[in-house]
């Protein structure tokens, strides 16, 4: 009984990340942004600890893989590409805003690629959906404490729609990222993700809700030139 009961703590942590991406989309229906965002955030604590408790339970399975990446797409894919689409009519944008679709469909792609791509087991190939979906979740907020930055993109059909694709390609790129993930080991083996958080202490610092698209830019170029550096040497 117990046992039974224990194979399905990690799924109630993934289906309370789909309640997350569900609400999310009603408060963003009713231009509730910020509120949205905090369930989005929400289900991002919950999505790690729904693999956290998979290990800690030694549950993991095939069933919950697959709940997490349905999840994962109404919560990281779909959510924040509603979002888009809102921001869109908000800003009295033309057929540009349903740019927004291009997040939803590679979101779902990636979501069924990691799936089988068993390069993906200890690192990442492309930018995770969650990461993704954050990031566009907390223009909700720049929206408010830099309005400036925010309608240099969502007011402008041609960078909305440049901000659209270029997001959506990364992540079903083949560009190799570091997990954000800290297993046991050395440090040094790690000193990516370290850089990565010392940068994230800073930009949030001097940021607020800014860092974050720029700590996602951070985590992309810096890949990309570590990736180039390392493959020129070998």
């Amino acid at each position: 009984m117990f046992d039974a009961i224990k194979k399905q703590i990690p799924n109630l942590f993934t289906l309370g990340n789909l309640c997350c991406g569900v609400i999310a989309i009603i408060l963003i229906s009713d231009s509730q942004f910020e509120r949205a965002t905090w369930f989005i955030l929400l289900a991002t604590v919950l999505d790690f600890f729904d693999g956290f408790m998979a290990r800690l339970f030694k549950v993991s399975g095939e069933l919950g893989k697959q709940l997490d990446s349905l999840s994962d797409l109404v919560t990281f894919g779909v959510a924040p590409a509603f979002m888009l689409y809102v921001f869109g009519i908000h800003y009295n944008l033309g057929y540009e805003k349903f740019a927004f679709l291009l997040l939803a469909v590679f979101s779902s792609y990636r979501l069924a690629k990691f799936n089988i791509d068993t390069r993906q087991s200890t690192s990442f190939i492309g930018v995770p959906t969650p990461i993704t979906g954050v990031m566009v979740a907390s223009w909700a907020f720049i929206r408010i404490s830099h309005p400036a930055v925010f309608e240099s993109i969502f007011t402008n059909g041609i960078y909305f729609v440049l901000f659209c694709a270029i997001i959506s390609l990364l992540l079903v790129s083949e560009i190799p990222l570091p997990a954000l993930k800290l297993k046991k080991g050395p440090l040094k083996d790690y000193w990516q993700q370290l850089m990565l958080l010392g940068f994230s202490i800073l930009a949030v610092l001097l940021f607020q809700w800014l860092s974050i698209p720029i700590i996602y830019c951070f985590y992309v170029l810096s890949s990309v030139i570590i990736n180039f550096a390392t493959n020129k040497k070998k």
